[in-house]
């Protein structure tokens, strides 16, 4: 079935927000931050997640007043009558977009190879699992772009639910004697870089827009949707924080920082915990996946029809892919297979701080059209920069 306009509503949109966020940023890199910012974490995803409604303020006021497909291609279009600039922002985000589905294929390799073989160090096997999601997703987008809007609200539902529960738990067995685990002060660069990190955790927030013009009255239903996944996101992280910060020793995360979510599911629901917690896992790296993939060929389609990138990417290739959808997945194959988790993390993570910082641009230039507040872009923008910067500084 082929997506009808208005399809998608705020539940969906969302859904599709949720989906993207809660994947690879948190099963695969919470074990990480907490490793970075020890006691500190709360604050590393408070600060995070302030930079990430800001962002979502100035995404919101662009998907009122432009409500497009082509999303954030088409903030800076118009934004940037210089097509080099307006076409390189673009294309910036749109590379950062396949690298975070190198990210979130790479992970759920990680999880399958340890799940299914205790492998978990087994390259080959950690690229077979990651290789296998990402023809599988790209398969269901070019398929129907509907499917993504019907099958993506049962999926992030599914892992609330798992995560809710696993804090659940972390909070029944809580009691004021309960000392945390990890009450070590860390570093100033490696503070900031698990700020970098747990930023990239809420980038996926931007996918939203892309459905701007698939909804009925997208001034209110985008912006409602970028406020309530992000706000749900940030209280589902904080909640997840708390169970590793208190429940998990050092000794432990320094083990299993990929699988930390897995662990403290064993530890706290017993194998039957464990194994769900691990089919959640797959669950978000398959909508984070699809959500991206969703977000990626629209922007490939708008950028070839503004001349950005080759004609191919607006020519079929089979249903709703193009033949610059199938080079893209290419690509996106041999950069999973080439490169390890840790570079994918640090370019993932730096390349969307730098790309968001476009968007703060496009709001104050289009201010005639959006009417934005002077002080949430500025503050938005600097903050997001200083965190740029420094986690730029942080992982040289």
């Amino acid at each position: 079935m082929r997506l009808k306009k208005f399809d998608l509503n705020t539940l969906s949109v969302t859904a599709l927000g949720i989906g993207s966020m809660v994947g690879a940023g948190i099963f695969a890199l919470l074990g990480e931050v907490v490793l970075q910012a020890g006691a500190y974490t709360y604050y590393a995803f408070i600060i995070s997640g302030i930079a990430a409604m800001l962002t979502g303020y100035s995404y919101a006021r662009l998907a009122s007043a432009f409500p497009q497909s082509g999303g954030l291609t088409s903030y800076f279009n118009r934004a940037f009558k210089d097509k080099f600039v307006s076409g390189g922002l673009s294309v910036i985000y749109l590379l950062t977009s396949y690298i975070s589905v190198c990210m979130m294929a790479k992970s759920f390799g990680i999880y399958a190879a340890d799940l299914f073989t205790g492998a978990r160090d087994y390259n080959t096997l950690v690229n077979i699992f990651a290789v296998l999601l990402i023809v599988s997703i790209a398969y269901l987008n070019m398929r129907s772009f509907s499917d993504v809007g019907d099958t993506e609200i049962f999926m992030v539902a599914f892992k609330l639910i798992v995560l809710v529960s696993l804090i659940a738990f972390a909070a029944k067995d809580y009691t004021p004697q309960t000392v945390s685990l990890h009450n070590d002060t860390p570093g100033l660069m490696a503070f900031i870089r698990s700020i970098g990190i747990t930023f990239f955790a809420y980038a996926g927030f931007g996918i939203m827009t892309n459905a701007s013009a698939e909804v009925n009255n997208p001034q209110k239903t985008i912006t409602r949707s970028i406020y309530l996944a992000i706000g749900i996101v940030i209280l589902l992280y904080m909640g997840l924080a708390f169970v590793i910060l208190n429940y998990i020793s050092p000794a432990d995360i320094s083990r299993d920082a990929d699988t930390a979510v897995a662990i403290a599911a064993r530890k706290l629901m017993g194998e039957v915990g464990y194994v769900v917690m691990y089919a959640a896992a797959a669950v978000a790296f398959i909508s984070g996946t699809s959500a991206t993939f969703f977000s990626t060929f629209k922007i490939s389609r708008s950028l070839s029809r503004q001349k950005v990138l080759p004609e191919f990417y607006n020519k079929k290739f089979w249903r709703h892919g193009t033949w610059g959808n199938a080079l893209s997945i290419l690509l996106v194959v041999l950069a999973t297979v080439y490169f390890n988790f840790d570079a994918i993390v640090n370019l993932a993570s730096a390349s969307y701080l730098v790309s968001y910082l476009g968007i703060f641009i496009a709001n104050w230039k289009l201010r005639r059209f959006t009417l934005p507040s002077a002080f949430l872009v500025f503050a938005g923008f600097f903050l997001l920069l200083f965190i740029s910067v420094a986690f730029i500084i942080s992982i040289y």
